[in-house]
């Protein structure tokens, strides 16, 4: 049976899940809701300029997650000559290839648009039909991705076609389903994101911690002490074979 293991109440009763294949949560109505970046030879490194519209490339295509540690651009002409190949925030980018192949991510407000890469897929959600966040998080299920893996192609870097994607199956309930579904596991994204911060701010804490309590480069006594150790007199100079086994 199509059926979760776990369910909200309220949709016990509700049936099966529908049998579906990817392209149909696409919206219709969108020109290019489900296309492929450009051919190689249409965006060439030569293409490439200081500043202009965003490139997305593979790299940028984390699992789940957008990375944005790897940035070019190309010129505004070529962004419109490559208009079928554009890409909007809000918008779902899958990746034809690489580790994990079928691997999506949100796209960022940074910019107004952007131009995908060769080996990126543009999907545009049918919201009036369909949770986005909730295909998001299916396309990156482990369900859907070992299917990624079966139709993909490549034995050293696996590789899936558009066409071999784009009719890939899902089970998909109705709408108000799948957005309870997206609710909780956003709220969840949300509450793991907030704690990421708090690391980070913990971890930029303790780094300058450790910069006070220790004596610098040419100092024998640190820049902070605690309280009843400020009178204790300068830091011993030790090499490190007196204090270990080595």
């Amino acid at each position: 049976m199509n059926l979760p293991k776990l369910r909200f109440p309220e949709f016990r009763e509700a049936g099966e899940w529908g049998a579906k294949k990817l392209i149909d949560t696409a919206y219709k109505e969108v020109k290019w809701s489900f296309v492929g970046g450009p051919f190689g030879s249409n965006l060439k490194s030569s293409d490439y300029v200081d500043d202009g519209i965003r490139v997305i490339q593979l790299q940028n295509i984390g699992d789940a997650e957008f990375l944005d540690n790897y940035k070019i651009f190309t010129s505004q002409e070529k962004a419109n000559e490559l208009l079928s190949n554009n890409i909007y925030p809000g918008d779902i980018i899958l990746s034809k290839m690489g580790d994990p192949v079928g691997r999506a991510c949100l796209i960022p407000d940074f910019h107004n648009r952007y131009v995908m890469c060769s080996d990126g897929i543009r999907l545009v959600v049918d919201e009036k039909l369909h949770s986005k966040y909730f295909i998001y998080l299916l396309i990156n299920s482990i369900q859907f991705r070992s299917l990624v893996e079966k139709a993909a192609t490549g034995s050293t870097r696996k590789r899936i076609g558009l066409d071999d994607l784009k009719n890939l199956p899902m089970f998909l309930p109705k709408k108000q389903e799948q957005q309870k579904i997206a609710d909780c596991l956003s709220s969840l994204d949300a509450l793991i994101a907030a704690q990421a911060d708090k690391l980070d701010a913990l971890k930029t804490h303790k780094k300058g911690l450790m910069q006070q309590l220790f004596p610098r480069e040419g100092e024998t006594v640190p820049r902070l002490r605690f309280a009843e150790f400020r009178g204790a007199g300068e830091w011993e100079v030790k090499q490190l074979g007196e204090i270990s086994n080595i």
